[in-house]
């Protein structure tokens, strides 16, 4: 008998994919960062959702609620940003055990408001129900230029592939406090990137799933990898560990990117002038399959089964 782990999380996805219906209006379903609808002659509607679960993507004991409610929202956030676009209303949905503290609860959304008042996005509604573990869902509703919609197809041959940020490390805080690439996702949509999608499940795994969707082959220059401070911490003094970290470990939430080379130069200028945040160059996608790719990582990404 087949169970889900025997499947694994992106065979499951591909397999309720395949039997999912679809109607008139639906720009793309499942498989990109967010769902596309038609909403007006110059806009799309943008869907998305996301669940963190007790023990899996947070423990309770040890972490400020109001982390755990900003992340929530952060990552539902980061999947309107690959795509361009521009967040606009939450609904909150939440499993909670009976005994848990209201303080926490109270706690929870004051991270959501936080984070959700910074955005402007409207939190209009919800669930509650009970469960033997904690578990938050948000679904976020936004827009996107037809002009500027990004998807995780479209990347061409000699395309630069870039990356926001820096990678690597995000156990130690970062899967908390990371900073949704809001902003910064609508100015490579305006650049007309030709693919995007966010970090979620590490650099390699993510690229791979931008390069199956656009059917195309890619090299990475591994001395260019942006490796975070936290990512050199775990890996202790050793660049190989450090970058491997960069590589694999999932929950960047970073933009990664393809674009010409000569939009992604003009690009850099804008960057320069509007954001903080690191934009690196590195890789390139590829006409044909190289004869030989070499292994750049010894961990895989991140999968729920």
């Amino acid at each position: 008998m087949k169970t889900i782990k025997s499947v694994g999380e992106f065979g499951l996805i591909k397999l309720i994919a395949r039997n999912a219906p679809q109607f008139s209006g639906v720009v793309k379903g499942v498989g990109d960062d967010a769902a596309v609808l038609e909403y007006s002659k110059t806009h799309y509607q943008l869907l998305t959702m996301d669940t963190i679960v007790e023990d899996v993507d947070f423990k309770k004991r040890g972490t400020d609620p109001a982390l755990i409610g900003r992340k929530a929202l952060a990552i539902n956030l980061s999947d309107i940003a690959a795509m361009g676009g521009n967040p606009e209303a939450a609904l909150v949905s939440l499993t909670l055990p009976k005994e848990t503290p209201v303080s926490f609860v109270t706690r929870l959304y004051e991270g959501l408001r936080r984070l959700a008042t910074e955005f402007e996005v409207s939190l209009v509604g919800g669930d509650i129900s009970r469960g033997s573990k904690i578990s938050i869902t948000v679904m976020v509703l936004g827009q996107a230029s037809k002009r500027h919609t990004v998807f995780r197809s479209g990347a061409g041959p000699g395309d630069v592939i870039g990356v926001t940020g820096a990678l690597g490390g995000s156990i130690l805080g970062h899967h908390f406090k990371f900073q949704p690439r809001v902003r910064e996702g609508e100015l490579l949509a305006k650049f007309q990137v030709s693919s995007m999608i966010d970090i979620s499940d590490g650099l390699l795994q993510d690229l791979e799933h931008l390069m199956r969707s656009s059917k195309r082959c890619y090299t990475l220059d591994r001395n260019t990898i942006p490796i975070s401070l936290a990512a050199k911490r775990l890996g202790r003094g050793n660049r190989a560990a450090a970058l491997n970290h960069a590589l694999c470990d999932g929950e960047d939430f970073e933009l990664l990117f393809t674009v010409s080379p000569l939009k992604f130069e003009s690009l850099k200028k804008e960057w320069k002038h509007t954001f903080a945040t690191k934009l690196t160059r590195v890789g390139e996608v590829l006409k044909k399959k190289p004869a030989k790719q070499k292994h750049l990582a010894s961990m895989p990404g991140f999968q729920h089964f």
